[in-house]
């Protein structure tokens, strides 16, 4: 009997861990709960944003942003005391309707700019998003506020470039002397390796700010953009959690998945091919030719860059997007774990053509790269936690300070009100603002109309883009210093390009008129015929 008893016992111990009944280890966490790499999703602001022309119905999110993530950089950074590390922030997806992470960036800061980082705003509406820009280190301790500029009817280009070597930057008005005047838009000679971002003014709830027109680097010389992440609500509301990040945006297939949100100033990367996404504000990177509410900086550089070795560049950029569109199977994945998979039943020489991300090493191995890596010494990277802490403190600070007429003590902001220049006309010669929106959109079918995701879209009519912007008058107010600045001098060189001479032309004639918005309705036959005269320069097609 005692044997009977004993072999019972062995084969219940024995068959037991076969039905998991007495396994050492838990099952593995099922992926779905799990942070999940993104390969699609918004561009970090501080590395690159278009420029939006136009006053448009801004992006708003139904619920709060969570708290900020701590992100831990990987071990190496890029060589030189010009990149900065830029924290991440959340971003509102309106597909998963939840917040996604938009992850930290290693900047090379353009020469003689600070970094202001956006913010969301609360409004009766929901959440805002509040841009951030690079701001001149002219004046690094203080933001000016201005009244709304006024439309500009149209920005095109009056013809054909006057060289193959010539980028069109658009029109502007200027604050000068307590009223606003007019700079035409004008032919900037394009340079290798720099990128001019045109004169324009970024809408607060305090009122409007300009930013100066200033050369920024190429893409592939600004840095290293890690990609986005989606995280299940139980991590990142866990106390102390961090996050380390690993994989990098690969920024040589932007040109063939790179969109543009202007009511949300950001770039998005990725599979946005649907048309539905256009029903929402997210638009091909080529629509800024077509639709003249915005003005990309990178395309027109990548533009005249492929221009002069190949005249039908524009065509390809159509045709790669159509294509994507038609097909579902040529277009990108969507997550690292599928790109991964993916890639793993394709042929080495295929695999590039899905590749929107890779391992962090293997942009530090990468011997075509401009830059080179170095590791991170222990205080080096206590300077970078420390550094992240503050920018998101000087963010705090700035959501206070320009919703409010009385700012806090601790920004130390003192409102000082300006009845003469703004700023001396070399410095204030340089604007861009809302040009009236073409009258060619391009709007899904009726069947998708269904289709469009969960989105915070609200309404499509244009207006002011924050129900606090009550500003008439010009106020200037004083800030704490930025914790991110860029040196005067490049990186890749020893200064950056000189300023535009046109850039600092104003006309004194050309004035604002009560009946702007009236004239803005007409700017459709005026817009064509600029659009004809392009096309009769063999190739270079104007229409976008």
């Amino acid at each position: 009997m005692k044997t009977t008893i004993a072999i019972v016992v062995i084969m219940v111990f024995a068959v037991g861990p076969l039905y998991g009944e007495d396994a050492t280890q838990p099952p593995p966490t099922p992926a779905e709960e799990q942070p999940e790499v993104l390969t699609r999703g918004p561009v970090h602001e501080a590395f690159a944003e278009p420029v939006d022309l136009n006053t448009q119905s801004p992006l708003v999110a139904p619920t709060q942003p969570p708290a900020n993530i701590t992100e831990n950089p990987p071990a190496e950074k890029p060589t030189g005391d010009q990149y900065v590390w830029v924290p991440g922030y959340w971003a509102w997806d309106s597909e998963r309707n939840s917040y996604i992470w938009v992850s930290g960036c290693w900047r090379a800061a353009p020469p003689s700019r600070y970094w202001v980082p956006g913010y969301w705003s609360k409004t009766d509406m929901g959440w805002q998003w509040v841009p951030g820009f690079w701001a001149s280190t002219n004046n690094v301790q203080q933001i000016e506020y201005l009244p709304a500029p006024p439309a500009i009817a149209d920005v095109s280009p009056p013809g054909p470039p006057p060289t193959d070597d010539n980028i069109w930057v658009p029109p502007c008005w200027y604050w000068f002397q307590g009223s606003y005047v007019w700079r035409p838009g004008y032919w900037v000679v394009a340079q290798d390796g720099w990128v001019w971002g045109p004169s324009h003014y970024v809408c607060t709830p305090r009122g409007y700010v300009f930013v100066a027109g200033h050369w920024d680097y190429s893409l592939r010389r600004r840095g290293v953009l890690f990609a986005p992440v989606y995280f299940p609500r139980h991590d990142y509301e866990r106390p102390g959690f961090s996050y380390s990040l690993s994989v990098a945006v690969d920024i040589g297939n932007f040109e063939f998945g790179l969109f543009t949100c202007p009511r949300y100033n950001h770039y998005y990367f990725g599979d946005y091919y649907d048309n539905l996404y256009i029903g929402i504000g997210i638009f091909p990177w080529y629509e800024c030719r077509t639709r003249h509410s915005w003005y990309d900086p990178i395309y027109e550089h990548d533009r005249w860059r492929h221009y002069k070795t190949d005249r039908n560049w524009d065509e390809h950029e159509r045709h790669e997007y159509d294509s994507r569109r038609d097909d579902k199977d040529l277009r990108p994945p969507r997550t690292y774990r599928e790109m991964e998979q993916r890639e793993a039943k394709l042929p080495e020489a295929k695999r590039n053509d899905i590749r929107m991300a890779q391992s962090f090493d293997k942009v530090v191995a990468d011997k075509k790269s401009p830059m080179k890596f170095e590791p991170i010494k222990k205080d080096e990277m206590q300077k970078i936690s420390k550094q992240s802490t503050d920018l998101r403190k000087f963010s705090d600070d700035r959501s206070r300070w320009e919703s409010s007429k009385a700012p806090p003590k601790s920004a130390q902001p003192n409102v000082t009100e300006r009845k003469g220049p703004s700023t001396q006309p070399t410095e204030r010669k340089e604007t861009t603002t809302a040009p009236a929106e073409r009258k060619q959109p391009i709007t899904p079918s009726p069947e998708q109309r269904g289709q469009t995701p969960p989105s915070t879209e609200r309404n499509k009519t244009e207006g002011p883009s924050h129900q606090e912007n009550t500003v008439t008058k010009s106020e200037r107010v004083n800030i704490p210093p930025s914790p991110i600045v860029g040196k005067r001098e490049g990186i890749f060189s020893k200064t950056s390009p000189s300023q535009p001479a046109d850039e600092h032309k104003t006309d004194a004639k050309h004035t604002p008129r009560s009946d702007d918005s009236s004239k803005d309705k007409d700017t459709s036959k005026d817009s064509d015929s600029s659009k004809d005269r392009g096309q009769q320069r063999g190739g270079r097609d104007r229409s976008r």
